[in-house]
């Protein structure tokens, strides 16, 4: 099976996990805490449970590594990193952006291919390696912006934060007086995806997991978009910081970072 044939296959899927997350937002969302701000509802477990029985169905030989504790072993050394409903605190709040995001990792520990899927605003994006990413169906790419001081950037806060505040603020304050604006939406995914669509310029965060993470930079690759880590040194998943831009503008956001 191509690769466009699997994200073809893979895009109903993340469709009906989508549809789930919304049937529970009219009840009780039974919203608990897995730490001091971070939560888990009864949405997260059932999109991960149908998540990992559809998957492991169509694509018995590839591994899963889910956000929620779903694992599998791989047969072909693919991994599907899943998480079930990125932007949880928004979700309980009602703050209507949070998504599925489901990414193939390939061997090397490499986004290969992704889709990020927001129910509430019935957007889905997609894209892998050799093809062009896209929006609902059309093609996107990464914004012309060349100076930071135009940029808008989107940003997050990890789930450390009131241990890490003043480190935190620091950055934020350097980059916030150079740039135009920034926004934050509470979902990782959906903030790589926007800057993959040319929404924002760029994007940093730290505190992030792979789920949060390999749909989103598969996207954002098959848009034209750069990745790093603050250093400038190469993304990776499982590193917990991340850096993302249009390309155009990456080494003014490294220097702020």
């Amino acid at each position: 099976m191509t690769l466009a044939q699997t994200l073809n296959n893979l895009e109903p899927i993340a469709r009906r996990a989508g549809d789930i997350l919304l049937s529970y937002t009219t009840g009780n969302k039974n919203i608990q805490h897995k730490g001091d701000v971070d939560l888990i509802t009864d949405a997260d477990k059932a999109s991960e449970k149908y998540l990992i029985e559809e998957l492991g169905r169509q694509f018995p030989e590839i591994g899963i590594l889910a956000e929620e504790g779903g694992r599998r072993d791989s047969q072909n050394g693919y991994h599907w990193v899943i998480d079930p409903l990125d932007g949880t605190t928004s979700y309980a709040h009602g703050f209507p952006f949070f998504a599925v995001a489901v990414g193939l990792m390939d061997s090397n520990r490499q986004p290969v291919a992704g889709i990020v899927y927001n129910p509430f605003f019935n957007e889905l994006f997609l894209g892998g390696d050799g093809l062009p990413a896209r929006l609902n169906g059309q093609p996107i790419t990464v914004s012309q912006v060349s100076s930071i001081q135009a940029a808008l950037l989107g940003t997050g806060f990890p789930y450390t934060r009131r241990q890490h505040m003043d480190e935190l603020m620091a950055r934020l304050a350097r980059v916030l007086h150079q740039v135009h604006d920034i926004r934050r939406t509470g979902s990782a995914a959906l903030d790589i995806c926007y800057v993959a669509a040319g929404r924002t310029d760029g994007y940093f965060e730290t505190g992030l997991q792979p789920w949060d993470t390999c749909a989103a930079l598969a996207i954002l690759k098959a848009a034209g978009g750069m990745a790093s880590k603050f250093d400038g040194s190469a993304a990776d998943i499982f590193t917990p910081e991340i850096a993302v831009s249009n390309g155009l503008i990456h080494g003014q956001l490294i220097g702020l970072l």
